[in-house]
């Protein structure tokens, strides 16, 4: 008998690739690291294995910040998952990175701004240019 199986991280719920094999082949590939969940399989980018119950979910969206914004916009970074890393890169090739959220990331100066967040599992985060013009 052939199955179809999601190969996860067990740590994180992270799919990590499939397998269509025999049951025990894929019994096979089951480590205290690696999990096997028999389900439609699924793609990382957009779901992961989540516990208690094991299911296969949907990974949560962050909403990104509108592209046009006015000089002196603020992005409240509070309300970004814990774990979040923050990056901004300006058109001069400056870049600032932020994993402290409890401030929000303020931007003074017109320009385009590249803005990416990048949360933990199982979140999805984002990577947009941000046009700063003045009021």
């Amino acid at each position: 008998m052939t199955i179809r199986a999601n190969i996860y991280d067990t740590a994180t719920g992270q799919i990590m690739g499939h397998i269509e094999a025999s049951a025990e082949t894929a019994m096979a590939n089951v480590t205290p690291e690696r999990g096997l969940f028999v389900a439609p399989l699924a793609e990382t980018a957009t779901h992961y294995i989540a516990f208690n119950p094991l299911r296969l979910a949907a990974r949560p969206q962050i909403t990104p910040p509108d592209t046009a914004q006015q000089t002196g916009w603020a992005y409240d970074l509070s309300a970004l998952p814990e774990g979040s890393v923050v990056t901004v890169l300006n058109e001069a090739g400056d870049e600032l990175t932020l994993s402290d959220l409890s401030e929000p990331l303020t931007l003074l100066d017109p320009g385009l701004y590249r803005l990416t967040v990048a949360p933990p599992l199982p979140w999805v985060g984002f990577d947009i240019e941000v046009e700063l013009h003045d009021a």
